[in-house]
């Protein structure tokens, strides 16, 4: 006999639009845009207070700034199609494919805001407002078809195309901001210390459409008038807290007057706490549970790197970046559940199985920056480029059943669990190329523009930072 697994991996909702989250922890400013983020070393201007407060000993003056970044996003979503042929019902279907399910949205936003008080020759306060997650897809009102199985096999009698249909109505919003104060000792001339203590505000919703709330819809033609039609709602209640957010970081100029330095940052935040909550049809497994906790944290980040002045005005910056990414959520959240045959053929039924999810694991970012200077005795001009591979980010999943001796089967009759892998498939790595230019008016006004471009985004971002 066949049994549904019990285990359930750490994972998160199973929403198919929230499983592609573009959550990169670049820091903010445009020259840090420009430079692939390779900054933890380099940090020499406000925004050091996010990306590296040991940097904030290298300025010794009162420093106000400001950035605005722009994001063209496109979430790489995917949907499960296979179509069934021939004569007989026994005829399995063919392998599933994966067809391109893409959603574009523009957010524009201040991502960082920051003033710098140097306290003393060795100490240096900085107090700051930043923006490190924004993440919204919307599937319009159409909403995201993500699973299309159909059967066009003839056994008896016509069939004209029936389908098994998984879709997403309604958006998913995502966002965090921090409040921080950050603050550096200067060790020794060539050794600097930082760090910040901050407080996050977050917002998570599944929002809902104009035809009702956050819904997934799964439509299973039994015949050409006979269309069984499950609806779960789903809903965020109560998602709050103010965690509290720190960040460690040090600089080391490694000889006097050697233009090579080292640097690295850590950066971690607890979590926030919420319910899921669930109506409409309830998968049985789920009914005695409709509203489950959860807790979501910004993943902590490990970032190490090294800048390098090989000639006068030349600067090459070298970094690799860690990011804890199964830190974001504290358990699976399964909502949906899938029927079919499993076992030997001709197989046995199976009803209301649940998805297994597993975010994904550390993931190493190596980034590269460069940038030239150019001066004259009243400007300083500044080109920049830089390039980094962000990992594939995306949650997984796998569906099956086990037997007595906790043999594994899948469900192939639709194929539901290969359509599951399909959809939640991990996503994909992202090789980006960014640059930019700055200006510097001697001596207080600096001004940066950056560009970043990926397979599916493009950011775009503009900092001015005055110092007095």
């Amino acid at each position: 006999m066949l049994t549904g697994s019990t285990s359930r991996a750490h994972g998160q909702i199973d929403s198919a639009l929230l499983s592609q989250i573009p959550f990169n922890l670049t820091n903010p400013g445009g020259k840090s845009l420009a430079m692939g983020g390779a900054f933890t070393a380099v940090a020499d201007d406000a925004t050091a207070a996010v990306a590296n407060p040991a940097g904030l000993g290298l300025l010794s003056s009162v420093e106000a700034g400001v950035s605005f970044k722009r994001f063209d996003e496109t979430t790489g979503l995917v949907t499960a199609r296979s179509t069934a042929t021939g004569q007989g019902f026994l005829v399995p279907y063919p392998p599933v494919t994966a067809s391109n399910s893409e959603i574009s949205s523009t957010l524009s936003s201040v991502e960082f805001i920051g003033v710098v008080l140097p306290v003393s020759r060795r100490f240096v306060l900085a107090v700051s407002y930043s923006e490190n997650l924004r993440f919204r897809a919307d599937p319009g009102p159409g909403g995201y078809s993500y699973i299309e199985l159909r059967d066009n096999r003839v056994g008896g009698q016509t069939r004209r195309d029936f389908v098994y249909e998984y879709k997403e109505f309604g958006a998913v919003a995502l966002e965090n901001k921090t409040y921080s104060v950050s603050a550096a000792f200067r060790v020794t001339e060539r050794f600097r210390l930082g760090f910040g203590l901050g407080t996050n505000r977050a917002e998570f919703s599944l929002e809902g459409d104009a035809a009702g709330a956050h819904r997934i819809v799964n439509r299973t033609y039994r015949s050409l008038t006979d269309i069984e039609t499950k609806t779960t709602f789903e809903e965020v209640k109560e998602f709050h807290g103010n965690p509290l957010s720190y960040t460690l970081g040090f600089q080391l100029d490694l000889a006097k007057n050697s233009g090579l330095t080292v640097g690295a940052a850590y950066r971690s935040s607890r979590s926030y706490e919420g319910t899921l909550a669930l109506s409409g049809n309830i998968p049985a497994a789920l009914r005695d549970t409709p509203e489950r906790t959860f807790e979501f944290a910004v993943p902590p980040d490990l970032a190490a790197g090294l800048a390098l002045q090989p000639m006068d005005g030349l600067t090459i910056a070298l970094e690799g970046q860690w990011i804890f990414y199964q830190q974001m959520w504290s358990t699976s959240l399964p909502i949906t559940s899938y029927d079919g045959l499993a076992g030997p053929s001709p197989g046995f039924p199976i009803s209301g199985q649940l998805a297994e999810l597993s975010q994904p694991s550390t993931g190493f970012i190596p980034r590269v920056g460069l940038e030239y200077l150019a001066s004259t005795p009243k400007l300083v001009l500044a080109f920049r480029l830089g390039y980094h591979r962000e990992p594939a980010r995306g949650v997984s999943a796998d569906l099956y059943v086990t037997d007595a001796s906790s043999q594994k089967y899948d469900i192939t009759d639709p194929p539901m669990s290969e359509a599951v892998r399909t959809v939640y498939n991990g996503g994909k790595p992202d090789d980006r190329f960014s640059g930019g230019v700055g200006a510097t008016l001697r001596p207080s006004l600096s001004i940066d523009l950056a560009f970043d471009v990926g397979r599916q985004s493009r950011r775009l971002a503009v900092s001015a930072f005055y110092r007095f």
